[in-house]
């Protein structure tokens, strides 16, 4: 049967591509993936870098504010504070001062400095005061530990001072052993079960002492019985006979604060770690932020006298960059804390041009074994220790 002629017409024009359109159709098409995949692999990795700078910027953000904060309220006893306290032992009684031997029970108390300084009468004396509610170590001290954790080429910090939890007394002391009145309820923060170590401060004085909330949470008492407990040979059964604190006091529990920098059992890298004593006792370390490689700190010391009343100027006109350095810490007005954020990422700068990178302005010299492929950027702050710092 004779097909007709359309459909011959039809077949004829049926033949298909040949081998060369192939194989030019193959090229091109590959061409294409290839540069489809550049740019896929190109934009990961941008997406990749930025990920990991925006979450150290995160950590980094939350770790400067929760140091900056404590800082600020470093040396806080009263409107007055630190610098105006009474630590005279014929005007006040301390909190434990007599250290327990060994760690951690001797780091415990309100004084873990004496642990660290047991030979320097200044800081075993005086728990709290300009020259020890802020102190800088440019390591680690094994002294603050029972068991020293691995620790990185960081300097480390602590600060201690009344509670910001601080309750107002409500009615006035009659005598000298009477205790503290306080509103029902406003020191529910407390552990009625405790005993804590405090400062109780006016505008005009302030008192360290060891108390306990009374039945009924209106009371603040401060007993011979409850010094012994806690204070030893330095206890008293009242307060000294000035002043009686009225309405416009404050009593607070006395607080302290350790920030380091270690490596967990098992991590990658290391974290900056907080250690918390609450005014009755030490808690456990808290690893507050990961991958922070190294902390450290420069110290503006006032070095200055005003010349006419022989005062300090209370301006920071000496940076010091080491803690060894600072020749007086009760002239420290002001401390700039560094921290190298490392990236969680093992690979992170891979095919990245990175500088070598510095730390408050100085070479940085990172902890033994660090990788070298791992993402890494300075974070820093200053803060003013209780408004020190005299306007110029």
């Amino acid at each position: 049967m004779n097909r007709p002629i359309t459909s011959m017409r039809r077949v004829r024009h049926q033949r298909g591509v040949t081998l060369v359109e192939l194989l030019i159709s193959l090229a091109l098409g590959l061409a294409v993936l290839v540069g489809l995949s550049a740019v896929y692999v190109a934009a990961k990795q941008s997406f990749r870098f930025q990920e990991t700078g925006g979450r150290m910027q995160e950590d980094a953000m939350f770790a400067l504010e929760t140091i900056s904060r404590e800082l600020r309220m470093a040396g806080f006893a009263g409107c007055r504070g630190v610098e105006k306290i009474n630590i005279a032992g014929v005007d006040t009684y301390y909190p434990q001062l007599g250290m327990t031997s060994g760690a951690p029970s001797g780091i415990s108390g309100p004084n873990p400095l004496a642990v660290v300084e047991p030979g320097n009468a200044e800081v075993v004396l005086k728990p709290l005061s300009p020259f020890n509610f802020v102190r800088g170590f440019d390591n680690v001290p094994d002294e603050m530990f029972a068991a020293p954790p691995t620790s990185s080429a960081t300097n480390s910090l602590f600060l201690a001072g009344g509670s910001e939890r601080a309750v107002s007394v409500s009615a006035a002391m009659a005598a000298v052993d009477d205790p503290l009145t306080i509103t029902a309820g406003s020191a529910a923060f407390l552990d009625a079960t405790k005993i804590y170590n405090m400062v109780v401060a006016n505008c005009n004085a302030s008192s360290l002492f060891s108390g306990q909330v009374g039945a009924g949470g209106t009371q603040i008492i401060h007993t011979a019985a409850i010094g012994n407990a806690t204070v030893g040979t330095n206890a008293a059964a009242s307060f000294p006979s000035n002043p009686l604190y009225d309405v416009d006091a404050l009593v607070m529990p006395l607080e302290w604060s350790f920030y380091y920098v270690a490596t967990r059992a098992g991590a990658a890298t290391p974290s900056l770690y907080r250690i918390q004593y609450d005014g009755s006792a030490r808690g456990n370390a808290e690893e507050l932020v990961s991958n922070v490689e190294s902390m450290r700190l420069h110290y503006g010391e006032n070095t200055v006298n005003n010349a006419v009343t022989g005062a300090p100027t209370m301006q920071a006109d000496v940076w010091r960059t080491t803690a060894a350095t600072v020749t007086d810490w009760s002239r420290v007005v002001a401390v700039r804390v560094g921290l190298m954020m490392v990236s969680d990422d093992n690979a992170a700068n891979q095919d990245v041009a990175t500088a070598a990178p510095t730390l408050l302005g100085q070479a940085y010299v990172g902890p033994v074994g660090k990788s070298a492929t791992r993402l890494r950027k300075e974070f820093s702050t200053t803060v003013v220790l209780r408004n020190r710092v005299a306007p110029r």
